[in-house]
């Protein structure tokens, strides 16, 4: 069979499962018809159906029928893209944790905050925004703004996802978080016993964190709110790699219908970086994944695993499409996506951005001859590896390096 009579077969077969997903989803899409009309649920189908690089929430219906066409021709993937409708934003640096696995707990940077203001200049420079994912290296929930700026962007129906650790998420703000309509929540969740937890995520209480999830799905079932949808990310290292299935165990222990449609635990390897080496596993053993996929079926539980393995054994470079969804850290420096970030080298990722938002619009930036030349590279086979690119956690850019080197321009 041809290449490209396979793909035509994959293709029939995924505009079946969009019809699959749409009656899947449906709950969903009558609750946001009921609370925000026809504008909400257009973008809450766009963001399932057209965002490539996997963001938090999105489900990529419409491009993975794509995506096979992208694979054989690459250059068809950024004239369909074209100017990005989605964006992440970090919102702040401060944070009241110490976790062992996070770059923040060993950088020196200064502790700020995204101002209302700043915030919403960087959103005016999206004139067709779907979706965004409001992040940080830090709680976001210490900047006083973030609420008020989840509420910005749900005034306009753009489709929002957080990920947080839940250790300041009390009942007042969970209920502002439902009635608002953010449309799904990443729990950071590192264990699967309170000892290890609390070694890890410094700082965080175990019970508390428990306590504030059941408390947020209980007020879900007040509000009979199917969103939002809870995910959860365990980011595997050396102490927490044989509590998997212990962790399964607790995420069963939540109502599996109030978690929400699609609800999905990610076991994620750890972004290496110097100071965290010892904890670093470089691949999960196939007889733990077993394990875990075993007991993920027994609980009736849907997981995945996220790029924990060898960088070696990621995707070639050229299938990325995460360079779509730029990334705007503290400053207003913008970063090609999120995958630069947790490295530790925040001086490093500041004198290689692309631009600053604060000084120029993103549309010159995002058309400038360098974030031009960028695109163009990362999906070639035959490139150097743009600087910001190399040692990416997500795709495997060591054999593009070893043959073409790394561009210190691009």
């Amino acid at each position: 069979m041809t290449n490209f009579l396979k793909v035509i077969i994959k293709i029939l077969n995924k505009i079946k499962g969009i019809g699959n997903n749409l009656v899947y989803y449906r709950k969903i899409i009558f609750y946001l018809f009921r609370k925000g009309g026809i504008r909400r649920v257009y973008k809450f189908l766009w963001t399932k159906s057209f965002v490539f690089a996997g963001g938090e929430g999105t489900g990529c219906w419409v491009g993975s029928i794509l995506i096979p066409f992208f694979k054989l021709f690459p250059n068809l993937t950024r004239l369909f893209i074209g100017f990005p409708q989605v964006v992440e934003i970090e919102v702040t640096t401060r944070c009241n944790k110490k976790c062992i696995i996070c770059e923040h707990t060993y950088w020196k940077e200064p502790n700020k905050d995204l101002t209302f203001t700043e915030f919403k200049n960087i959103i005016a420079n999206f004139p067709k925004l779907k979706w965004v994912n409001l992040t940080g290296e830090g709680d976001a929930f210490l900047n006083r703004d973030y609420l008020k700026m989840i509420e910005y962007l749900k005034k306009r129906d753009v489709y929002v996802a957080l990920v947080d650790s839940f250790d300041l998420i009390n009942k007042e703000i969970a209920e502002k978080l439902i009635t608002l309509g953010v449309d799904v929540i990443y729990i950071s969740f590192d264990a699967g016993t309170k000892e290890t937890y609390e070694k890890i995520k410094v700082g965080c209480n175990f019970k508390k964190t428990i306590n504030n999830i059941r408390t947020l799905l209980e007020l879900k079932r007040k509000y009979n709110s199917p969103i939002p949808v809870i995910y959860f990310r365990y980011i595997v290292n050396k102490l927490n790699l044989y509590e998997m299935e212990k962790f399964l165990e607790i995420v069963h222990s939540f109502d599996k219908d109030l978690l929400g449609i699609g609800s999905t635990i990610e076991f994620t390897g750890l972004l290496y970086f110097p100071e965290i080496e010892e904890l670093f596993i470089p691949k999960i053993p196939d007889n733990i994944v077993k394990k875990v996929i075993k007991k993920a079926e027994d609980l009736d539980l849907k997981i995945s695993f996220v790029h924990p393995t060898h960088p070696k054994n990621l995707p070639p470079m050229h299938y990325c499409y995460a360079w779509q969804e730029p990334y705007i850290m503290m400053g207003g420096h913008v970063m090609p996506c999120c995958a630069v970030l947790m490295s530790n080298k925040r001086d490093f990722l500041r004198k290689h951005a692309f631009g600053n938002i604060f000084e120029k619009s993103f549309k010159e930036i995002w058309f400038s001859e360098r974030y031009k030349n960028f695109r163009k590279m990362v999906i070639s086979k035959r490139e150097k590896v743009p600087i910001l690119c190399a040692g990416c956690r997500a795709y495997n850019t060591i054999e593009r390096e070893e043959k073409y080197g790394v561009s210190e321009k691009v």
